[in-house]
């Protein structure tokens, strides 16, 4: 008999999505994410392009306004075609944005002054833009953003042709630490299994993985200790803190947090990991960094990084509606 509490999460609210779209490959497909969770929750999508800093000289700063002022309306014209080529998906979106400056400070600034809900953002687009959304943009908008960043592995144009549109939320997984800031990721990931009728596959990691100045030999001594830690943990949460109308499996995990959630992720076919910013462990430095970030770095999956200081869910009553498959 499954003895867990009985408990009603309130849906989650997404009315306002902002997407960062710099057209490239990776950046439609974060596109394609946001209109199917538009679609699902009523929401409206506002689209951003950012205008990079000038690269090249021969501008000259007097010359900054107006190039600005070009690149800018040049934009906002190819943002109106995109939109008119989407046909009905197209409807969803009620704004569209354009900015001039460094996409990582830019992006979250314009979260921050629209309310958004969600920010979804893509890693590792193709732009020929340089500063657009390659490199550690996604990570920057992650560790500065004032609200939940879904973020969506980045593909080539070859690879967006052999892929499907989108995963199915059959199966959600949550990293925990057991921290207040990991608990709020649990909140997060029981409503979204609850919208999409998912599995939640709950997942705690004890760190293995030293820096070279670290003693082995204190973590070797404690390893045994932190496991049966961890399994005590995961049976309270699962008894005290998981509701019993949503599927759970839960985990305990030895080794490299990031690594370990992201071949969880992969082994068990989780369609999006959720984890949250801040968490920390009574072995803080075995983390080696930020594990939210990480994740993004590395997982090969949707990726819903909560923040640890942000608006509480919204009932808005049941949604009925599921992502496309």
């Amino acid at each position: 008999m499954d003895h867990r509490v009985d408990t009603i999460a309130p849906p989650i609210r997404l009315r306002r999505l902002l997407v960062p779209l710099d057209f490239s490959a990776a950046s439609l497909r974060a596109y394609q994410y946001a209109v199917a969770l538009a679609g699902c929750f009523g929401g409206e999508l506002t689209l951003l392009h950012v205008v990079p800093p000038p690269v090249l000289p021969e501008w000259g700063y007097a010359h900054l306004a107006h190039r600005d002022e070009l690149l800018k309306s040049a934009a906002v014209r190819k943002l109106e075609d995109f939109v008119r080529t989407q046909g009905p998906a197209g409807e969803c979106v009620g704004e569209l944005l354009v900015r001039a400056g460094d996409p990582h400070l830019q992006i979250p600034e314009a979260a921050r002054q629209l309310h958004a809900d969600i920010l979804v953002i893509a890693t590792h687009g193709d732009s020929p833009l340089p500063h657009c959304l390659l490199g550690n943009t996604a990570e920057e908008v992650v560790r500065r953003a004032p609200c939940p960043v879904w973020v969506v592995p980045g593909v080539t144009s070859e690879e967006a042709e052999l892929q499907p549109a989108l995963f199915p939320l059959r199966r959600i997984l949550v990293g925990t630490d057991f921290s207040a800031e990991s608990r709020k990721a649990l909140r997060y990931g029981i409503a979204l299994a609850r919208e999409f009728d998912a599995t939640l596959h709950v997942v705690h990691v004890v760190p293995t993985v030293l820096p070279a100045d670290v003693s082995h030999l204190a973590v070797i001594l404690q390893e045994a200790t932190m496991k049966e830690t961890a399994h005590r943990e995961l049976a309270r949460m699962y008894a005290e803190e998981l509701p019993a109308d949503v599927p759970v499996v839960m985990t305990a995990l030895c080794g490299n947090p990031f690594l370990e959630i992201d071949m969880e992720a992969l082994r068990v076919r989780a369609g999006l990991v959720v984890v949250s910013t801040h968490g920390h462990t009574g072995l803080r430095y075995l983390l080696l960094g930020c594990t939210a970030q990480r994740v993004v770095q590395h997982t090969s999956v949707p990726v819903l990084v909560v923040r640890d200081q942000e608006p509480e869910f919204i009932p808005l009553g049941k949604v009925e509606k599921a992502l496309p498959q």
